[in-house]
């Protein structure tokens, strides 16, 4: 996605304009934007001048360890083809559960999530 995508994506998200998303480059680099107006930006590298010119536009960051939105898989997942089974089995999950996230994956191993609900 290119640079100027992100960032509108992002002050969408600030805004609170309707869009809400995940934008990440595994194991390198996250933007969560919370329920909550919050920013979270997490890199693989240290960036030590940040916090200081965020500080510098008026703004107060805090070190976490993580994003309260990091997306964790609490237990192993099964890749299988979707079938008629398969879709029954999403359909019975959302009914029962309520909601639940589908993650589609495709050529070279990029992947785009779904949330499910009723």
């Amino acid at each position: 996605m290119p640079i100027e995508a992100g960032l509108e994506l992002v002050r969408a998200m600030l805004r609170d304009n309707g869009a809400w998303c995940r934008l990440e480059v595994e194991g390198r680099f996250s933007v969560h934007v919370g329920w909550d107006q919050h920013l979270y930006v997490g890199s693989s590298r240290p960036c030590e001048a940040a916090p200081a010119r965020t500080r510098a536009l008026g703004l107060f960051p805090e070190r976490l360890d993580a994003s309260p939105y990091d997306f964790v898989l609490d237990q192993q997942h099964v890749q299988r083809p979707a079938d008629a089974d398969f879709w029954a089995r999403l359909r019975w999950v959302v009914s029962s559960y309520r909601a639940t996230f589908l993650e589609e994956t495709y050529v070279r191993n990029a992947s785009r999530w779904h949330r499910h609900h009723r």
